[in-house]
């Protein structure tokens, strides 16, 4: 059986680990976006950033919830520990509900999933995170790392697409 033959089985017997896989790779690739995408932030925009929160929502995530689990402040190292934590999670729960959803609606994989990656986006950063109390509402944040923040958004969800089509479970 060739490694294409084997991915394609694993992708018909398993949609949910394709998926799960789906959401880690993506969130490598968005990772790297976000390194990519942060000299394009000008340093006015960063500090008007820096007054309205301490960093974005995916970056403070970890350590906030750590904080509030273990009850206590955490040291930089838990820190580091819990952002990498939180983005394993965020990745395999995000990776299950995009394959589910673009499953169910497959319109939301064109144009490599710029459908799904926009809402995705105000989901994530104008939803959630302001209800958590990990972010302000998207309206206070400067348009430059909000623009960042889509674009991370939108490279996740391109990388989750390519996985799905490699597997063959998208042509």
């Amino acid at each position: 059986m060739s490694k294409e033959g084997g991915l394609r089985s694993l992708a018909e017997g398993h949609p949910v680990l394709v998926a799960m896989a789906a959401g880690l790779v993506a969130g490598a690739v968005a990772a790297v976006s976000d390194r990519m995408l942060d000299p394009l932030v000008t340093q006015k925009q960063k500090r008007r950033d820096r007054r309205v929160r301490e960093a974005p929502a995916h970056r403070i995530a970890g350590p906030h919830f750590g904080a509030k689990l273990l009850g206590r402040r955490l040291d930089a190292r838990e820190k580091k520990r819990a952002r990498a934590l939180f983005g394993v999670i965020y990745g395999l729960g995000w990776g299950v509900i995009h394959g589910r959803l673009t499953g169910r609606y497959p319109f939301l994989t064109r144009w490599g999933g710029l459908p799904f990656a926009v809402p995705f986006f105000f989901a994530c950063d104008g939803l959630i995170a302001p209800s958590l109390g990990l972010s302000p509402r998207l309206g206070r944040i400067p348009w430059q790392p909000s623009a960042k923040e889509l674009g991370n958004h939108i490279a996740w969800t391109a990388a989750a697409e390519l996985v799905h089509r490699v597997a063959g479970v998208r042509s």
